[in-house]
C-alpha cells in the first residue's frame, strides 16, 4: 500500500474514532433532553389548557436552566425543543382527558 492509502486510511480512522467518541459522550445530554422536553411541553400544556393561564406566563414559572427550552403552542398543541430542534415533544389538549404526551 501507498504512503497516501494510509494516509487517507488513518485520517477516516482518527475521524470514526473520534464521531463515536462525539455520540457517546452527548448520550447523557440527549436523554435529558428527552426528559425536559416531555416535560415541558406536558406542564405547560396543562398550565395553558386546564389552567387557564397565558403560555408566557406559564413559561415564566420554569427556572432559568428549563427556559434554554424552545416552547411553542399552535392551538391545542404545545411543542417543546432543545438542541435546535434536534429533540422535540409534544403534548395535545383532549377536552376529555385533559393534556398528553404524543409521538
Amino acid at each position: 500500500m501507498g504512503r497516501k492509502r494510509w494516509m487517507w486510511t488513518g485520517g477516516l480512522g482518527l475521524a470514526a474514532l473520534a464521531l463515536g467518541y462525539g455520540a457517546w459522550s452527548l448520550q447523557d445530554d440527549i436523554a435529558y433532553g428527552r426528559i425536559a422536553t416531555g416535560y415541558a411541553a406536558k406542564q405547560t400544556c396543562s398550565c395553558v389548557h386546564v389552567g387557564g393561564r397565558q403560555l408566557e406566563a406559564c413559561l415564566a414559572d420554569y427556572s432559568e436552566d428549563a427556559r434554554q427550552i424552545s416552547v411553542t403552542q399552535a392551538g391545542e398543541t404545545i411543542e417543546a425543543s432543545v438542541m435546535l430542534g434536534a429533540i422535540k415533544a409534544k403534548a395535545v389538549f383532549e377536552e376529555e382527558f385533559g393534556c398528553h404526551i404524543v409521538d
